[in-house]
């Protein structure tokens, strides 16, 4: 059984999916209607003030570090600035992702990746012809200052990695009903957006707490021979976080001179409740 949603919201690179987590729970009924409205009355940006978590090599059982990863957000009257880390081994910055809300709305977003020498960016502006309409530009470039990119209307389901955990929570009771939801991701790489869905895979227990594995995978059987699904494992009770992913992340890996996309076992850190 499927089902689709929209939420006004747009993003970083196809296969970038590392989330920033808000450790609260969405009320029952957000799932009827937007993404972007259920976000506006329940998340607040600024917080958490800090998150951090861990990068491991897949198949390592979580022992060879990759990369670590720090979202730190601040807030200025009605303005959120966040900003994601992704820090190399020796502490250095790998690559970094900032994003700007106003009122709670996706402004901008920019990804800076140092190593591989590559960077992406984000607009969300009014259509001048038609102010009802959202209009997206999509940059990515070889250096460090992408270009602004080319208009294109802004979709509904659109969703960037910081706010796909608040459309996973709005439409949480579809999910465990085994409804699949759908939605739009940015490529920064095409300067386009793709279809992609979630749904369901599983139930177990980790670490005493009872989970669910939810599948993040393209819709289109052309991606899919291009990215593998993401496999996020969440609490299956209370805040639902993100407790770990596996799969495609922002920083790229060395393979003789060329930097290659990373998938990786991505762990989320919670100071205790």
């Amino acid at each position: 059984m499927m089902k689709k949603y929209s939420v006004d919201f747009a993003s970083v690179t196809l296969w970038v999916v590392v989330l920033a987590i808000w450790p609260v729970s969405l009320p029952t009924r957000l799932a009827a209607n937007t993404v972007s409205s259920a976000a506006n009355s329940v998340y607040d940006y600024a917080e958490p003030k800090l998150l951090t978590g861990t990068l491991y090599a897949i198949g390592s059982d979580r022992k060879k570090i990759l990369y670590t990863f720090r979202r730190t957000a601040t807030c200025s009257g009605s303005r959120v600035h966040v900003e994601r880390q992704f820090l190399a081994t020796n502490g250095s910055v790998a690559a970094v992702e900032t994003v700007l809300y106003e009122s709670n709305q996706l402004v901008s977003f920019e990804m800076q990746d140092f190593q591989a020498r590559l960077s992406g960016a984000i607009h969300i502006e009014p259509d001048r012809e038609n102010p009802a309409r959202q209009n997206i530009f999509i940059g990515y470039a070889h250096g460090l200052n992408p270009p602004k990119g080319h208009a294109r209307t802004l979709q509904p389901d659109t969703v960037i990695d910081d706010t796909l955990y608040p459309f996973m929570l709005a439409h949480w009771n579809d999910l465990m009903r085994g409804h699949t939801v759908e939605f739009h991701f940015v490529s920064l790489d095409w300067q386009r957006t793709f279809e992609f869905e979630l749904v369901k895979t599983g139930e177990t227990v980790q670490d005493g707490q009872p989970v669910v594995q939810i599948t993040m995978k393209p819709a289109s059987m052309f991606i899919v021979r291009l990215v593998k699904p993401l496999l996020f494992t969440v609490q299956q009770h209370g805040p639902h976080r993100i407790l770990s992913y596996t799969g495609r992340t922002t920083p790229r890996t060395q393979k003789g001179k060329s930097w290659k996309y990373l998938d990786a076992e991505t762990v989320f850190d919670y100071q205790p409740e």
